[in-house]
């Protein structure tokens, strides 16, 4: 019997709320967002309006691991540098290997070097990138941690082509999915970037890429697979620095599954620096 009049009551409660005029609560991750209140509401996240508007350049330092699983051995652990100027950006990785000295990503605005590790070689990573520059040309790689951050910039640019899902899980998490194909330098790719469905912090990336199988003649093998690419970026850690939220922690997951072997390794940096409007020579983002 009171557990009828407790329903009673709260469905009274209910109806007397809604004849005043008084709205539910409605959590950011129940709401039917558009992608451009994402967009806002992540830039949001990050810091004021005024705060974004005023960095300028951005230093970054810190330590890395370096695992190789399949395709490769190794477990290195090195130094890197990211730093940033308006669209131009430079990911400088240092190891102590003679056959994996590190990785050096650089797009000076214009063109994008990815640099050998070994005369006429590029690691997989590297070789991936290489081969698809528009990822770094359109700011789609290392999300909030630079400058160049494609949704940061987009008022500069033209309209991003994005479709919204979510909320989802995904690793775990209830996030908002924009699916976004690249303009340029991209043909074959399909980016994903994920955005907390509480806080709206970009916390993850995904690249994927499939290469249909290789003709014989000009006929293609029934037993022919196509080759797979999967870049995967994480972000957590996030600390203030000058106003703005910011990642701390950032990891590189990529992967090739292919017919004739496969690639998994994975890049994990700690950064412990921080730098806004620091002077940066331009011979940092050379590319000659």
């Amino acid at each position: 019997m009171q557990h009828r009049i407790l329903i009673a009551s709260f469905a009274a409660a209910a109806v007397f709320a809604s004849t005043v005029g008084v709205a539910p609560v409605v959590r950011a991750k129940d709401e039917k967002l558009k992608p451009e209140q994402v967009i806002a509401r992540h830039l949001d996240s990050i810091g004021p309006a005024d705060k974004l508007k005023g960095i300028k350049t951005r230093s970054i330092s810190g330590s890395s691991r370096v695992e190789f699983r399949v395709g490769g051995h190794a477990s290195l652990g090195g130094d890197a540098i990211l730093a940033s100027d308006g669209p131009s950006l430079r990911l400088a990785l240092k190891l102590p290997a003679l056959d994996y000295p590190g990785e050096q990503f650089v797009f000076d605005g214009k063109d994008v070097l990815i640099a050998q590790i070994n005369p006429g070689n590029r690691s997989p990573l590297g070789t991936f990138l290489f081969e698809n520059d528009g990822i770094l040309k359109d700011g789609l790689l290392f999300g909030t941690l630079t400058t160049s951050w494609a949704f940061l910039n987009n008022k500069d640019a033209k309209p991003l082509k994005v479709d919204l899902n979510g909320p989802k899980k995904v690793q775990g998490r209830s996030v908002y999915e924009l699916k976004y194909v690249p303009r340029k330098g991209v043909a074959n790719i399909i980016a994903y970037f994920y955005f907390d469905s509480e806080t709206f912090r970009h916390v993850r990336s995904e690249f994927k890429a499939e290469v249909p199988p290789t003709a014989i003649g000009n006929k293609i093998t029934d037993s022919a697979e196509p080759i797979r690419y999967s870049l995967a970026e994480t972000f957590d850690d996030f600390k203030q620095v000058d106003g703005l939220t910011l990642p701390h922690s950032y990891k590189v997951d990529y992967s090739i599954d292919s017919p004739s072997g496969g690639f998994v390794g994975s890049w994990n940096y700690a950064f412990t620096q921080i730098v806004h409007n620091q002077p940066i020579d331009r011979q940092v983002f050379s590319v000659k």
